[in-house]
């Protein structure tokens, strides 16, 4: 034995194994913190050490099969004993053991005296358990009906719990998007910033119901509470089931509840279960937010209200299919739109004053009106209700939105952007925040944002025609009419609002292409509240803007008209020369301008002003128009010139008719430099018909420059002529990304 040992320190094999012993520490140590960094599992790191420790005996039998020497490695048994350089191999041993088991104490105290080593537990700590997703339920069962059935438990149960104020609670939106998902939750919670996750089962046999839910920390898949529950199907046992696991989960995350959202959890909205069935129909075709959806969902909130009159819910419900009617496809007379709505959210608030529904609703009802009256009461009534309905509810994405599109037609930018990313926290996949947010940068001059964040809706929602829309305008505000025409078709495609593809009518008043203009309305057919305005704007394409105007004029309601209607029949009747009847509707669009005195610039009726000066010229009134313009240029140069809010060439315009003919080619030249390429999305019209710009048609300089627009129009009209060609549109869609 002592031979043995002593011949283990000859061929130095204790010291590699001391040294290797260290090495291994500090390799293993260094893997415990890192590998998790990466997200390693346990299993992982597991065959990490073994890899490690097995590394120990392949080094310990190199040390007694090998030997170094001056020439190199050899095997030890052809090295001659009296040539043998062991001795002086150990001592380089003994220094590389010191100096390891050196950096050993230095890892030691990085990872446990500085506390590395627990960073990752520590950071599981720091995870807010207070933010959920409830992803949807699963249906067991083969009957359809019973996933919708599982849809409105899920939905209702989502509800309740984003009352509770101290939750972070994702929207119904973003969390639909997780419908049979392969994800794992640790990747859901970190795309919603969530730090718990709600799974749930519905299985509903004849009648009874049992339903399965469970709660799990998202970072370390640890099930914090589980529960089954069987009942009886009803309305009151459903709307019990449902309050009490609200209860149960916000005890499970140490929440505590007021009084207040207690009593909000216990109310049973209906004692009917058709009715209930109804109403969770209409609120999935609701949430679609198609045309023909919108309008099934009429009809099923009032077939569920005919059933129970007290169902102040289904009641909100039809408030918000008539208005999202009217508001994204005008499918709807106004007045019928604002009678239903109204009614129906009275109705709603008297049987529930603490439905934050209602008052998200009222708000949204009530900033309509004051888009369409300008009633300084309707605004701050809207302000109001959208503070209520997010006092009740602070995870409510649909009052953060409808209150941030308020401030972005109040012109408090700044404000809406913090309301619409405040949607996205709670809803971080909603539609209607990708649809408005991007135009909020544009009202600031932030095209390039707007551009992005346009681009980044077609590719999070790529079957959302209204994303396409936007994007298409914007392109067309940005003078890059090929590719506005590209996307705008891909919104006609994926539409069934006849309405749904009109916007590439811009560009094709650019191309001069009037029978697709047509086309792009050909849906729009008798008895669609757009249908008149069509023939209008058929008219005009025609040349006929007095016929136009009185086309307009005769579909109007003379009693409640409409502020874009006051403005088409303005229009008509200037571009027509009845600077009369062009005079009177200026003056019912903008009551103001026939004051005594002169009305203020602003930046949002800045383009009637301009054209209402234009009509004071035309009818001898020279000195007030002048007054008028010199108060409008100052307030257009604030304005960004391009993109989907962009004033194009208003600057040009004012100079124009101000006769000041050197600032304005210079003005000219400017806004082509800068990408415009037309007048039609912040006109109407196209250039060649401009009246504004008469005074400058004679100059050799302009004529110029319109030679120089028109043939860049040309060149992306080609463009769009070999893409109808082909069929292939693709190539003017990458250019998005150029």
């Amino acid at each position: 034995m002592t031979s043995f040992l002593t011949e283990l320190k000859r061929r130095n094999v204790l010291r590699v194994a001391a040294t290797y012993a260290v090495v291994s520490w500090i390799i293993i140590e260094a893997g415990s913190v890192l590998l998790p960094t990466f997200g390693a599992s346990e299993a992982a790191f597991q065959i990490y050490v073994v890899i490690v420790l097995a590394g120990f005996l392949v080094a310990l039998v190199a040390a007694w099969v090998f030997e170094v020497t001056p020439e190199g490695v050899k095997l030890e048994k052809n090295v001659d004993r009296s040539t043998s350089i062991t001795p002086k191999t150990g001592r380089k041993l003994d220094f590389a053991f010191t100096g390891l088991l050196v950096i050993a104490l230095g890892v030691s105290v990085t990872l446990n005296v500085t506390g590395m080593r627990d960073t990752p537990e520590e950071s599981l700590a720091t995870v807010d358990r207070s933010s959920i997703a409830v992803l949807p339920f699963t249906s067991r069962s083969t009957d359809p009906e019973n996933l919708l059935f599982a849809d409105g438990i899920h939905d209702d149960l989502l509800t309740r719990l984003a009352n509770i104020g101290s939750l972070k609670v994702i929207s119904r939106t973003s969390v639909l998007e997780y419908r049979d998902t392969t994800k794992n939750l640790r990747e859901i919670g970190e795309e919603l910033g969530v730090g718990t996750v709600l799974e749930g089962a519905v299985q509903r046999v004849g009648d009874n119901v049992r339903i399965n839910a469970q709660l799990i920390d998202a970072s370390t898949d640890e099930h914090i509470w589980a529960k089954s529950y069987d009942r009886q199907l009803s309305t009151v046992n459903l709307f019990a089931l449902q309050s009490e696991i609200s209860e149960e989960i916000a005890r499970a995350l140490q929440m505590t509840l007021t009084d207040a959202e207690q009593l909000r959890l216990a109310k049973v909205p209906t004692d009917s279960l058709a009715a209930y069935n109804l109403y969770t129909q209409g609120r999935d075709n609701l949430y679609k937010r198609r045309l023909e959806t919108l309008q099934e969902a009429r009809k099923q909130f009032e077939d569920a209200i005919a059933l129970d009159p007290d169902y102040a819910e289904a009641y909100v419900g039809l408030a918000d299919s008539v208005l999202l009617i009217l508001n994204n496809h005008q499918a709807i007379p106004i007045d019928e739109a604002f009678n239903v709505a109204e009614m129906s959210l009275d109705r709603a608030v008297t049987l529930n004053p603490d439905l934050a529904d209602a008052h998200a609703s009222l708000g949204l009802l009530k900033n309509k009106m004051w888009d369409e009256t300008r009633s300084v009461a309707s605004m701050e009534e809207a302000e109001a209700h959208f503070k209520t309905a997010l006092e009740l509810n602070p995870n409510h994405a649909s009052a953060y939105m409808w209150f941030a599109s308020m401030r972005g037609t109040q012109r408090r930018f700044n404000e809406a952007i913090d309301l619409y990313h405040e949607s996205l926290r709670v809803d971080p996949l909603g539609k209607i925040p990708y649809a408005n947010l991007p135009g909020t940068y544009a009202y600031l001059g932030q095209n390039d944002t707007a551009l992005d964040l346009y681009v980044k809706a077609v590719e999070i929602h790529s079957d959302w025609p209204t994303a396409y829309q936007n994007l298409s305008m914007h392109l067309h505000g940005l003078g890059r009419l090929d590719e506005a025409v590209a996307w705008g078709l891909r919104s006609q495609e994926l539409s069934t609002d006849p309405l749904g593809g009109a916007q590439i009518a811009f560009p094709y008043i650019e191309f001069g292409e009037f029978d697709k203009v047509l086309g792009a309305f050909s849906g729009v057919t008798p008895g669609h509240p757009m249908y008149a305005y069509g023939l209008s704007m058929e008219k005009a394409m025609r040349l006929d803007f007095i016929g136009a105007a009185e086309t307009t004029e005769n579909a109007m309601d003379a009693e409640n008209p409409r502020q874009f209607v006051l403005n088409m029949i303005a229009g008509f009747s200037m571009l027509g020369g009845d600077f009369e009847k062009a005079r009177e509707y200026a003056e019912l669009a903008n009551p103001e301008f026939a004051a005594d005195a002169d009305p203020a610039a602003e930046a949002d009726s800045v383009a009637n002003l301009v054209r209402y000066a234009f009509i004071l010229q035309n009818l001898g009134e020279g000195e007030r128009a002048d007054t008028l313009l010199d108060a409008a240029l100052p307030v257009v140069r604030t304005l960004p010139r391009m993109g989907l809010t962009g004033h194009g060439i208003r600057d040009v315009q004012i100079l124009a008719l101000q006769r000041r003919t050197f600032e304005a080619l210079a003005a000219f030249r400017e806004a082509i430099d800068e990408g415009f390429r037309g007048t039609v999305i912040s006109n109407g019209w196209p250039l060649s018909l401009d009246p504004y710009l008469d005074s400058l048609r004679n100059e050799p300089e302009f004529r110029a420059m319109v030679r120089e627009l028109d043939d860049a129009v040309e060149v992306m009209h080609q463009r769009v002529l070999d893409a109808e060609e082909s069929g292939d549109w693709d190539e003017l869609r990458a250019l998005i990304k150029t």
